[in-house]
């Protein structure tokens, strides 16, 4: 529990730090650098001692899938956070829990107890109530100079569905493969895809070059990103990938609380209410454990 709820944290800072690198360096750049500090932080990890497993030919299959599937991922989201407001694109995009847990339940086997069940369906009720919400008035658009107001509701939806499998995927090779091979492997394949898409778009449109200064905010995205998914499969290896990717599920609560504050967002009533069952569904699978 203790860390699904780091991987939440982690993935609610890289998420906030991702929207507004958007807006600044634009999706592609933001992906590439991300993805490079993720590879570099997950080569360090390689020196230490790690598990060390050999996977198998499903187990191959099974991450290759979540590779791919994850530079779709990113790219919706990535995308949504730079036309929608960050307080309504990151919570459709938690509801990836709803995918997650009904992969783990139908193809996993996993069995989840009352209690269990009860604190899925708070917290994965309770962001789903937040993203149902509609963005509260024009001020709220996140939009950046130049770019007309579009709604990225779809690259959302198209990226909570994608990123739900990729993290069953992982999640489930990570119980035999152990923590570090699943998010070594899955990673290093969207890295060298989202590198090679960027190499031929940046010798296309030298223009979209990014200054140095604009590769700072990626960067730190990208290193919490790799901290969560290592969070993650750690949870994996010691509890359901149900239950550990309902209580991941949360990070949009700190994006939230970054979007009020930073991007003067304001919250309606159903977000709020939202964001107290989340909490309480949180709580209850603490106890159920």
């Amino acid at each position: 529990m203790l860390y699904a709820l780091c991987a939440a944290v982690s993935w609610g800072a890289a998420d906030f730090l991702g929207a507004i690198s958007t807006r600044k360096a634009g999706v592609l750049v933001t992906m590439c650098v991300g993805q490079v500090v993720t590879c570099l932080a997950l080569g360090l990890l390689a020196l230490t001692p790690v598990p060390a497993a050999r996977p198998g030919p499903g187990d191959l299959v099974m991450l290759a899938v979540s590779g791919v599937l994850g530079v779709l991922s990113y790219a919706g989201f990535y995308r949504a956070l730079q036309l929608g407001p960050v307080s309504l694109v990151s919570p459709m995009f938690s509801a990836y829990a709803l995918v997650a847990v009904t992969l783990a339940v139908v193809f996993g086997g996993e069995r989840l107890t009352l209690p269990g069940l009860a604190g899925v369906a708070l917290t994965i009720g309770g962001v789903v109530l937040v993203s149902a919400a509609s963005p509260p008035d024009a001020q709220q658009d996140l939009r950046s100079a130049g770019h007309r107001r579009r709604d990225g509701v779809p690259y959302a939806l198209a990226a909570m569905v994608t990123w739900g499998v990729t993290i069953y995927l992982v999640g489930r090779t990570s119980e035999n493969l152990g923590w570090f091979l699943p998010v070594a492997l899955s990673r290093a394949l969207t890295f060298v895809i989202i590198l090679a898409v960027t190499a031929v778009v940046l010798v296309r449109r030298p223009a979209l070059r990014p200054c140095p200064g604009a590769l700072l905010l990626p960067g730190i995205a990208g290193f919490f990103d790799v901290l969560a998914f290592v969070a993650f499969t750690r949870a994996t290896t010691a509890g359901a990938v149900a239950v550990t990717a309902a209580a991941s599920s949360c990070f949009p609560l700190i994006v939230i609380a970054g979007g009020v504050v930073v991007f003067h967002e304001r919250l309606r009533a159903q977000q709020i209410l939202g964001t107290g069952m989340t909490l309480a569904g949180l709580l209850v699978l603490g106890l159920s454990r």
